[in-house]
């Protein structure tokens, strides 16, 4: 996240401070039917946005419908999130996201937190699915903490892409803390597999190595690729920061797409943010991008 960005979201996020505070209930509890505040707009800049819009429309068109995908929340690498939502708005439309990203700073009740509230972005508001929210509620496995998913940019910085390109369709956001256990992320991914119908899709909005150079970055994406590939969740928590910010993130997702026999993983893009502005011995973020076909057997690659 740039200076910019984090400056602006800083600032809003106090004037909303108190609104967010009435209505934040932070317990397992149904969610009303409206929610008569929304969360502001945060991380957004036009210039960047649009750039990534652009440089979108140059990536390869995933070859299959898509049950799931992994995308960054750094929008240096804005060009793959605006991909994964160009490419689910052609043909038949998502009635549903599920938004599934890391709660950087573990604020808040352990496990996932999630929002009763719809997201404002330049292109309009991006609405809850009431309905699949109050089921996982109803099963203990999140709470709700409008405040925290406020500031959180895994999820609030990916929701102007899910209105501009899909100004219609519903989001469930998610996000995990790093101490959330793999019991806790087992069933998480066993309810949301259960909500994958043909209408919903799951993406981990989640940034891979960090700090290192983009050759160190490169080899550690190795690691993780494998891991990712293999569905190994083991593999996965054993990994730290230089490898992936949110190894929960990605263990939900790869268990529901078993779950619901989904294809494996294609990749789309393996890169960093350092390399992508040519300045591959600056500190970066690593990259992993790609989709789970709906279909068992993976398209040719």
């Amino acid at each position: 996240m740039t200076r910019r960005l984090l400056g602006r979201a800083l600032g809003a996020a106090a004037l909303l401070a108190l609104a967010l505070a009435v209505v934040s209930c932070g317990e397992s509890e149904a969610l009303p039917e409206a929610a008569a505040v929304t969360h502001p707009t945060l991380f957004y800049d036009d210039v960047t946005f649009f750039s990534s819009v652009r440089e979108a429309s140059n990536l390869p068109a995933p070859q299959s419908p898509v049950a799931g995908g992994i995308i960054p929340h750094d929008w240096l690498g804005g060009r793959f999130i605006a991909w994964m939502f160009q490419s689910l708005a052609v043909g038949d439309l998502p009635d549903t996201i599920i938004l599934v990203g890391p709660n950087h700073d573990n604020e808040g009740r352990p496990g996932t937190l999630t929002s009763s509230l719809g997201w404002s972005t330049p292109f309009g508001t991006v609405a809850p699915n009431i309905e699949k929210l109050d089921a996982l509620i109803a099963q203990g496995l999140v709470s709700v903490d409008d405040a925290v998913l406020t500031t959180e940019h895994s999820v609030a910085g990916i929701m102007p892409a899910i209105a501009y390109y899909l100004p219609d369709t519903k989001v469930v956001p998610l996000i995990l803390r790093g101490d959330a256990s793999p019991e806790h992320t087992e069933q998480l991914a066993a309810a949301l597999a259960a909500q994958l119908d043909g209408d919903t899709v799951l993406v981990a909005a989640v940034d891979f190595s960090h700090d290192l150079v983009h050759s160190e970055a490169a080899r550690n994406n190795t690691v993780t690729l494998d891991a990712l590939r293999a569905r190994d969740g083991a593999a996965l928590f054993a990994l730290d920061n230089r490898f992936l910010d949110s190894p929960e993130s990605i263990s939900v997702l790869m268990e529901a797409m078993s779950l619901s026999d989904a294809g494996p993983f294609v990749l789309t893009a393996d890169t960093s943010s350092a390399a992508l502005r040519g300045d591959e011995l600056a500190p970066t973020t690593s990259y992993l991008v790609g989709y789970y076909p709906t279909e068992a057997r993976s398209p040719t690659r």
